[in-house]
């Protein structure tokens, strides 16, 4: 049995800085979440921006299945 897989582009802006990755996941939401919290991290320094950062909705989300 094999495991689905999607593929997205997440895109996150924060305090005008930009990132964009593409991510694999189980489904959609977990590939959108994890390509959001690790885009946050190139964007944020410390703790409470990346905290904030990942409470902020991605600019742009394109999924396609695998």
């Amino acid at each position: 049995m094999a495991i689905r897989q999607v593929e997205c582009d997440v895109c996150v802006e924060f305090e005008g800085r930009t990132k964009c990755l593409t991510v694999r996941g189980e489904d959609e939401e977990q590939a959108i979440q994890t390509g959001k919290d690790n885009a946050c991290t190139f964007v944020t320094v410390g703790r409470a921006e990346a905290f904030r950062c990942s409470g902020t909705p991605p600019v742009r989300t394109q999924c396609r299945p695998l």
